[in-house]
């Protein structure tokens, strides 16, 4: 019998809005290829998925040589938080401080 697909609910930023519309067209496909993977929560050898050290509050996916998505899963829920360069991952290293 075939598996049944999970999908994962899904939520965007705006963060992840405002850096997903200065992608280029080319790089914004790539994008949404690795975002469906997610969503599905299936396995793709090019997303590489990783804890962001060090408080591996969130996960990190590779999109190419240069781009990487950076998400949460709680709940099945995926919340996309923003497409950055690699070089710059390291802003999202520690978890977020509790404001109130």
């Amino acid at each position: 019998m075939p598996h049944k697909q999970v999908f994962l609910t899904a939520e965007w930023s705006e963060s992840w809005k405002a850096s997903y519309a200065r992608l280029s067209i080319e790089r914004q496909a790539a994008c949404d290829q690795a975002v469906i993977h997610l969503i599905k929560q299936t396995s793709s050898p090019g997303l590489r998925i990783k804890p962001i050290q060090p408080d591996k509050y969130y996960l990190e996916a590779r999109i190419n040589s240069g781009d990487r998505i950076v998400f949460r899963v709680q709940e099945g829920t995926v919340s996309f938080i923003d497409v950055v360069q690699h070089d710059d991952i390291s802003r999202y290293g520690k978890r977020p401080s509790r404001r109130g």
